[in-house]
């Protein structure tokens, strides 16, 4: 009987042993180029709304490990380094992940402004200015830091401004919402968004009270590469400087459209300027815009449009960024992001080299919408219907991809 006890619990373990698998990987510091201990590292499943799991710390090597279920059951990782959070994609069984994170301070040096858009457009009834700013900055610190704190950005906006909506984006991830707050000083506000070493982008949509004419000045908190102004052909731009402006022509932007732009911008240039006249971008061009929308939501991966029920970007005029993007890349010039950033990483390059980073990014991109979806229920932003119809979606496009991603290693 012993052995027969004995013979069944060695079963028992052998079977425990093959249903387990583990997650496991190094952090290291790209401030110092040393392993990172001594760093919270959370365990979030996937499928069960980002749920916590398992929490640990990385030892004195950087290492850190978990047991999980066998499976592909994909999990995200959440490693805290000096309050700043650097999340990771994790498949069980997978190869040692490898996590960055760097020394933060509120001050840090080596953060420029390389591209200042401003799309101007009036509103349907012509009684309001609508604007999409949006913000390129870059972390070039050495060594290599994140800038986090209260102010990582500060930016002004006009009088009796309107702000519709706010969001942050790394290199590569998803736009997550975050709040643009007043500052106390006249027309100043602040992101405290951590600006991680690279490229953050910024996104304030806006509006303001328009009777025909109006005064912008676009003050700049940080020395800015270029500054990009983008208006109706019917509504007139008149800079206080006209050295400043140069008007920029190309085939690849409407003729309805006018492009201005000033270069090596600096907090005291002079960049006011002022508009009269009313117009909205051309919705022409948005039959084109759609098609290859359509095309990216076909590809794996695509339709994260829909869970992220963004609002379509054609609406306010943004299709014309990539229009414009097309002429600057051309010119040598960075890049500006969009309102649907799965047109960027879900590429049509055949390559597999280019699929799998295109995977890679994907994997992030969804990472980002889930960690923003969570915080939304949490702030009861959306309904537990609406919570539920875009977690699942998120769940069965991540599991697609993960697998792709697996199928190209």
């Amino acid at each position: 009987m012993k052995r027969v006890v004995s013979v069944l619990t060695l079963i028992s373990l052998f079977s425990l042993a093959a249903s387990a698998a583990s997650i496991r990987g190094v952090v290291r510091n790209g401030t110092t180029n040393k392993p990172s201990a001594g760093d919270v590292v959370i365990l979030r499943k996937i499928a069960a709304g980002l749920q916590e799991v398992g929490r640990t710390k990385t030892n004195g090597k950087g290492e850190f490990s978990f047991s999980v279920p066998a499976g592909q059951q994909p999990y995200v990782l959440w490693v805290q380094h000096q309050e700043v959070t650097y999340p990771k994609v994790a498949v069980p069984d997978s190869p040692s992940l490898q996590v960055q994170v760097f020394d933060a301070s509120p001050n840090v040096s080596g953060i420029t402004m390389s591209e200042h858009m401003m799309v101007l457009q009036t509103s349907a009834g012509g009684d309001a200015l609508d604007v999409d700013a949006l913000f390129t900055l870059d972390n070039k610190s050495s060594p290599r830091r994140t800038k986090n704190g209260q102010h990582t950005f500060d930016l002004y906006l006009p009088d009796n401004v309107k702000v519709e909506e706010a969001t942050a984006q790394n290199a590569g991830g998803m736009e997550l919402k975050t709040p643009v707050v007043p500052t106390g000083e006249k027309n100043k506000y602040f992101f405290g968004y951590p600006l991680r070493p690279g490229q953050t982008r910024f996104h304030v949509k806006y509006s303001v009270p328009y009777s025909g004419k109006l005064s912008l000045d676009p003050r700049v908190t940080l020395p800015t590469d270029s500054l990009l102004v983008v208006t109706p052909a019917s509504i007139n731009f008149s800079p206080v400087d006209a050295s400043v402006y140069a008007p920029r022509t190309d085939p690849q932007i409407p003729k309805n459209v006018s492009l201005y732009v000033a270069t090596a911008v600096t907090p005291k240039s002079k960049l006011a300027f002022q508009i009269e006249g009313k117009g909205e971008l051309p919705r022409e061009e948005a039959g084109a815009g759609r098609g290859q929308s359509a095309q990216a939501e076909n590809r794996p991966g695509g339709g994260l449009g829909v869970p992220n029920q963004q609002p379509d970007p054609l609406r306010n005029g943004q299709w014309l960024v990539l229009g414009v993007l097309a002429v600057f890349l051309t010119a040598g010039a960075v890049y500006v992001y969009t309102a649907k950033p799965q047109q960027v990483l879900v590429g049509a390059n055949s390559q597999k080299g280019s699929k799998t980073q295109s995977s890679s990014l994907l994997l992030e991109a969804m990472k980002e919408e889930l960690f923003q979806l969570e915080s939304d229920r949490v702030e009861g932003k959306i309904t537990q219907e609406e919570y539920e119809n875009s977690k699942a979606a998120l769940d069965k496009t991540l599991q697609r991809a993960v697998k792709r991603q697996a199928a190209a290693k």
